[in-house]
């Protein structure tokens, strides 16, 4: 199950007619390419030759498994796998690695951690340029994923370490991704999804879910 709360605004985005849970799927008309998804990598579609993997929001963690288990699974597709930590990493060190890949994987973890050193390194004015023009895919799960949309405000957590001013996300996407909602989060995730006057709509995904998005076409589909 599935949960689509809120109307997406209609200036700069193109609607199709994908129904998803009785509402309209909303995306960017452009040729960007994102896999957005809470835990499952199965429904990863065709991999390029080199990813550089983020695992920034794992770093305040006391151990990160899912990390280590996404570089594996990309590594045993094929592909040559570099580490980008934002935490350390300088805006040229950003601009390198980027210009290097085909796809870039940012893992879960902490969100308003991750959002505060994608801004500190620069990261959100060079990758997300370069997804939008196709040039970068883009996956993230669980925090990656909510990071692609137009804020994090969700994701507040008083357990997360993140020091930032703005909760504004990279836009990629017009809808925030709210991840583990099998994990007991349903109730929470509808609260969320509540406030009036909110300016974006969330949608609400099992750990088997992802979000793919491919031109301008989004759609949940299974990724146990």
């Amino acid at each position: 199950m599935f949960v689509v709360h809120g109307a997406v605004p209609s200036a700069a985005w193109t609607a199709h007619p994908l129904f998803l849970a009785g509402r309209v799927g909303l995306v960017t008309d452009g040729p960007q390419r994102l896999f957005l998804g809470s835990a499952g990598l199965g429904a990863l579609p065709a991999t390029p030759r080199r990813a550089v993997l983020i695992p920034t929001a794992a770093n305040p963690l006391p151990s990160a498994p899912h990390v280590h288990a996404a570089a594996g699974l990309l590594t045993a597709e094929g592909l040559a796998v570099g580490q980008l930590d934002l935490e350390r990493a300088a805006p040229h060190d950003v601009q390198r690695e980027l210009e290097q890949a085909q796809v870039v994987f940012v893992a879960g973890g902490y969100a308003l951690f991750l959002l505060q050193h994608v801004r500190r390194s620069g990261f959100d004015h060079l990758a997300a340029p370069a997804v939008r023009d196709g040039a970068l895919a883009y996956i993230g799960i669980s925090a990656g994923a909510a990071l692609a949309g137009p804020d994090l405000q969700p994701l507040h957590d008083p357990q997360d370490p993140g020091l930032i001013t703005s909760t504004t996300g990279l836009g990629l996407v017009p809808f925030v991704v709210l991840a583990h909602r099998n994990q007991g989060r349903a109730a929470r995730h509808d609260r969320h999804a509540s406030p009036p006057g909110r300016p974006w709509p969330t949608v609400s995904i099992n750990d088997d879910q992802a979000i793919t998005v491919i031109g301008a076409r989004w759609q949940v589909q299974p990724s146990a």
